[in-house]
């Protein structure tokens, strides 16, 4: 993965508030420790517990100034897992064409 790949996606996990910013999470030292794969599922596991409150404070107070901060980092995870998910699929599609040439037979 690239470091630009992984610079755009952090950019999504990042939230400036007018001069102040805050992290969802960091994905360059979860990269460093984990594998893409791994990274991705932490990600969609987060992402649904995101969409789980969002649904439980819709029910309870639309209001609520928690619910847009809910909106917001639900909105930017999937997308940081779009961004990495899309560079995964480039990954696996460029392996499967460098390892398709003429082969030999199958014995």
């Amino acid at each position: 993965m690239t470091e630009k790949i992984i610079n755009d996606a952090q950019e999504f996990l990042v939230i400036d508030y007018g001069g102040r910013t805050r992290r969802i999470l960091d994905i360059t030292t979860l990269l460093q420790n984990h594998t893409e794969d791994a990274v991705i599922r932490f990600l969609k596991g987060l992402l649904r517990e995101k969409q789980k409150l969002m649904r439980q404070y819709l029910v309870k107070d639309k209001t609520s100034p928690y619910l847009d901060q809910l909106v917001s980092e639900t909105f930017r995870i999937g997308m940081a897992i779009t961004v990495l998910e899309q560079e995964s699929e480039v990954s696996i599609s460029n392996a499967l064409k460098q390892g398709t040439g003429e082969g030999g037979e199958l014995h």
